[in-house]
């Protein structure tokens, strides 16, 4: 095999592995992009619940502090009078 042939061949096998390889890049960046819009969309999601979350868990507070029960058993501790 004389030298130009090997050349010829080793540029061709580099080539091909060149291409395949950014082949596989391609796909991988294909796949985290996709991947990244997904979780995007998700903490989206998430945020919007845990607003809602701390909204509802207000007014639950609201109205187990104005029950009759909770005023009953944790009464305000009334100011003596000193005259």
């Amino acid at each position: 095999m004389d030298l130009v042939l090997q050349s010829q061949v080793f540029f061709f096998i580099s080539s091909v592995g060149f291409v395949m390889l950014w082949i596989l890049t391609a796909i991988f960046l294909f796949y985290l992009i996709r991947a990244t819009n997904t979780f995007s969309r998700i903490m989206d999601k998430i945020e919007k619940n845990i607003d809602n979350v701390g909204d509802t868990t207000k007014e639950l507070l609201e109205d187990v502090r104005d029950s009759a029960v909770f005023n009953f058993l944790f009464r305000k501790k009334r100011k003596s009078r000193k005259d």
